[in-house]
């Protein structure tokens, strides 16, 4: 474990963008299946709304997956937090016909070999 006030190491930082990056890819091209990353207990405030991950999982994102068809990533940084990752997305994303540009940070954590949502924040721009 890496004490929180110690600058990451260069191997933290290589893992930490290979975590952030294969997640985005496997998040935004499997839309229809992202309720696997998030836990009943994942935090969640989409468009200024908050959610716990089970009721977002139940009630927000069934309505998401049929309204939002595509997204397309523009940008992507990741930084590492202690042993949790902070990923930050922005591009656009096809919405009820028409394009939008989104920004979503999320914090991941992984534990026996998965990543999983600790807090996601998604907001139209």
């Amino acid at each position: 474990m890496q004490s929180a006030g110690a600058p990451p190491t260069e191997q933290r930082v290589a893992q930490s963008t290979n975590q952030g990056e294969r997640f985005a890819d496997k998040y935004y091209q499997s839309f229809g299946t992202v309720g696997r990353f998030y836990t009943d207990g994942s935090k969640v405030i989409w468009n200024g709304t908050p959610f716990l991950g089970a009721d977002f999982k139940a009630t927000v994102l069934p309505r998401l997956q049929k309204y939002y068809s595509r997204f397309e990533v523009a940008a992507l940084d990741v930084h590492p937090l202690g042993d949790d990752a902070m990923v930050c997305v922005s591009g656009t994303v096809s919405a009820g016909g028409a394009k939008a540009q989104f920004s979503q940070q999320f914090v991941l954590r992984k534990e026996s070999g998965l990543s999983y949502i600790v807090s996601d924040s998604f907001r139209l721009v």
